[in-house]
């Protein structure tokens, strides 16, 4: 191709440029060549500054590394917010406490307004507004606690930081006799009153409580009970009248003939006899008369009575020969004195001689012939007198041996006294006393053994060694009787043949019992052995521990019989389980009572039945059956999904614990849902026996009928009590001055009116009390009622909110 000029050159489309190509260049008045490449990489330095705007430069996602974005120490040359898109920054890009700041003090000031900062120290959350830190309160917490004086009772709140301390006083009442209550006739506002008779509850037979008297035998005299009776005082024992009431209403002094005569077997009034005589004051006596003295002759009348006595003459008694006597004894009064002489006594009459035998020890004691006779143990020198029931040893100086208690010789200390052993100076739990005359001759046997101190020899000492007190010394004296014992022989031992036992010794006695005692191992019985009362028998089994099978049984009430079968097996008791298998059960033995409610039987066990049937009775009720129809007389609860295909009929009531759910007309993904709000009791929604449409809370309603709420009936008080809750129109007969108390279960957009009444008097004013009740021109421009006697006036209000509730006046409505 020719030379061209450069204008006449043909245009390079952008798209076919290549980094190759030549570009021609001027550079100082020469032309030279340049590669694209070289121009684009060049000279872009040779740009200035802030030339090429920023809708020029093309750049495609994610093509800007973090490392190419200059750092900033400002909003206005760093990325401001409108360059981060909404929720862009997520979690992770979040440094720690980078929105709440953890800290134990809070920083002077924030890093940005709206910052958190949690104080860890006591768990409160305050909030930077960019000139000072706010304690952050969360929402629905009470901030703010305020008290009241008005009513019976006087609230104080009192804060100490985060803290609210509430005390409670109660008003004092204004007079005596008063407390605190509601009114006697219906429920309402409690205030101070007196008390009224209804306030007590009537007292029964089986209960205390208040009672009327009036009548029946008792009375009231100012504000004293007493009975209902007047009669004149008497101390003389009078026969006396008496009322249905069991009162005394008369009397009169006894007489004999009020006294019933005396018999054989009944007791009663006498009169006195021969013989007998009673004085002016009713006194009893023998009417005979004779000198008082000792006689040993008398004179006796035909009554008994004694009409004489003298002394005995010797004519008076005739001469006996001593032949005469043959039996009984000549008593010592007629014996001289002196008269019986050492001749006259034989040998051991007075004392008799004995002793213990030099083997064991033991005294054999002779019997006695009379009180106060002697017994001389020869071999331990032991002198003993007959008290005519057993011997007891005289050695002491003086008085009788006293038990004071029992000993603990491993503890040297009593474990038990006697009541004459604590009057003597012994307490229990406590060591000996010392010997001393007021605790002479009084002992305690050992009951544990082990080595004396104290008061007590320090020897060894055995149970039932005796400790006597000599009234002196520092110890008291051993009586060693666990030695005495420990010496015996069982043949030395007698015992008295009892039942088939024979033998008259102990030695004898264990050797008989031992021929004729049933054997420990492998034992037989013939005959009935007879176990006796709370008797069991104890199994040790295999191994020699503490546990044992013990077999017991019932206190019968009749003869039972239990029977082994004869049959190798293990018993089955009600503890067991697992053991009775099929073949120890006959068949057709297990009946309907047999078959536990909770059983539950698998559906293999069941004959087939058609697909989709159920099991039920039969018409007949005998019998089971699988059947297409259900016809379910009782409750059907169904805890799944429940679909009625056709037409469902319900004679009875019919309890869904979800939701009722209605397909429509059309089978599709759209569906009725009724559901219930979860009820705290019963409740009952009646809906009308008539065709019509049921309304809905939150869609447009068009009534066709009239709307209405029974109006409710407010409570006459004092402080006049109203539930919002309870409908939408209140009225109330005013019978004395009185408050319209702050409402109760307010909630907006209620709306209604409150019909007020006088009574019969008229005159009554009502107030307001609380902070929701709202006029115009405020509380003092609330309505003044009219005066005149049964007027009636109308305050219509509307609800604006839960504390906020707007009234106006309809007055002198007639």
């Amino acid at each position: 191709m020719a030379d061209l000029k450069i204008s006449d050159l043909p245009a390079l489309p952008g798209a076919d440029l290549i980094a190759s190509d030549i570009l021609v260049a001027v550079n100082n008045s020469e032309t030279k060549k340049l590669t694209v490449a070289d121009l684009v990489a060049n000279g872009v330095t040779l740009i200035a500054d802030d030339a090429i705007p920023g809708a020029k430069i093309l750049f495609a996602a994610g093509g800007i590394a973090g490392a190419k974005l200059a750092d900033s120490t400002s909003s206005s040359t760093g990325v401001t917010t409108a360059k981060v898109a909404d929720d862009a920054i997520t979690a992770a890009k979040l440094a720690n406490e980078s929105t709440v700041g953890l800290v134990t003090t809070l920083p002077s000031s924030g890093a940005f307004t709206g910052q958190l900062a949690l104080d860890t120290d006591d768990n409160n959350l305050y909030c930077w507004n960019g000139s000072a830190w706010l304690s952050l309160k969360a929402a629905g917490s009470i901030n703010a606690v305020t008290g009241s004086t008005v009513g019976l009772i006087d609230i104080v709140v009192t804060t100490t930081g985060s803290s609210v301390a509430i005390a409670a006083t109660q008003n004092d009442t204004d007079a005596e006799n008063k407390f605190l209550a509601g009114p006697t006739s219906a429920g309402g506002a409690v205030a101070y009153r007196v008390i009224d008779g209804s306030d007590i509850p009537v007292a029964t037979t089986s209960a205390k409580g208040g009672v009327i008297v009036n009548g029946e035998g008792l009375r009231m005299d100012s504000n004293t009970i007493e009975v209902d009776n007047d009669v004149s005082a008497s101390s003389t024992h009078h026969v006396v009248t008496y009322s249905a009431k069991g009162l005394i209403t008369g009397g009169r002094a006894l007489t004999a003939s009020d006294l019933p005569a005396a018999t054989a077997s009944a007791k009663g009034a006498v009169i006195p006899g021969t013989g007998l005589s009673v004085d002016g004051s009713g006194n009893l006596d023998h009417s005979n008369t004779v000198s008082a003295g000792t006689y040993t002759k008398v004179t006796v009348d035909a009554q008994g009575h004694i009409s004489a006595g003298a002394i005995l003459a010797d004519t008076d008694i005739p001469d006996i020969s001593a032949a005469k006597l043959t039996s009984g004894t000549i008593g010592s009064a007629i014996l001289a004195t002196g008269s019986v002489t050492a001749a006259k006594l034989a040998d051991a009459s007075i004392t008799k001689f004995g002793g213990a035998s030099a083997t064991d020890n033991v005294v054999t004691f002779p019997d006695g012939d009379f009180k106060g006779q002697f017994f001389y143990d020869e071999k331990n020198e032991d002198l003993y007198i007959f008290t005519g029931t057993s011997y007891i040893p005289i050695t002491i100086i003086s008085g009788n041996l006293i038990l004071a208690g029992t000993y603990n010789a491993n503890t040297n200390l009593l474990d038990s006294v006697t009541s004459a052993g604590s009057a003597a100076g012994f307490t229990n739990g406590q060591a000996l006393p010392a010997p001393a005359i007021t605790n002479l001759n009084y002992y305690v046997v050992v009951s544990v053994s082990g080595t004396g101190s104290g008061a007590a020899p320090g020897v060894a000492l055995a149970p039932p060694d005796m400790l006597l007190s000599s009234g002196a010394g520092a110890d008291f004296i051993l009586i060693d009787v666990s030695n005495a014992i420990a010496g015996q022989t069982a043949s030395n031992i007698s015992v008295t043949p009892a039942g088939n036992i024979a033998a008259t010794d102990v030695q004898a006695a264990l050797q008989e019992l031992d021929a004729e005692k049933i054997g420990a191992a492998s034992p037989t019985f013939t005959g009935t052995v007879l176990l006796g009362q709370n008797a069991v028998l104890a199994f040790e089994g295999s191994a020699n521990d503490q546990y044992e099978t013990t077999i017991t049984v019932t206190n019968a009430t009749a003869d039972r019989t239990i029977t082994f079968p004869n049959v190798s097996g293990n018993v089955v008791t009600t503890g067991d389980t697992g053991t009775v298998t099929s073949a120890m059960i006959a068949d057709a033995t297990i009946v309907n009572a047999d078959v536990s409610a909770t059983a539950e039987i698998a559906v293999s066990k069941l004959a087939n039945g058609t697909a989709r049937q159920l099991l039920q009775t039969d018409t007949a009720g005998s019998g089971v059956e699988f059947t297409s129809n259900v016809d379910v007389p009782g409750t059907l609860d169904v805890t799944g999904v429940a679909t009625f295909d056709s037409t469902s009929t319900f004679a009875g009531n019919a309890t869904f614990n979800g939701s009722l759910i209605f397909e429509g007309a059309t089978p599709d993904a759209h569906e009725l849902t009724l559901s219930v709000a979860d009820p705290g009791a019963d409740v009952t929604v009646t809906i009308p026996a008539s065709t019509t449409t049921l309304a809905g809370l939150a869609v447009t309603q068009s009534f066709t009928k009239a709307q209405r709420g029974t109006p409710v009936a407010l409570t006459d008080a004092a402080t006049i009590a109203v539930d919002m809750s309870l409908g939408n129109n209140f009225s109330v007969t005013l019978a004395g001055n009185r408050t319209l108390g702050d409402p109760s279960n307010v909630t907006a957009g209620q709306s209604g009116v409150i019909v007020v009444t006088q009574d019969g008097t008229g005159s009554r004013t009502l107030s307001y009390t609380g902070t929701k009740w709202k006029f115009s021109g405020g509380s003092a421009s609330a309505p003044q009622l009219t005066g005149t006697a049964a007027a009636v006036d109308v305050l219509a209000y509307y609800c604006e909110s839960a504390t906020r509730i707007t009234v106006t006046s309809l007055l002198n409505v007639s």
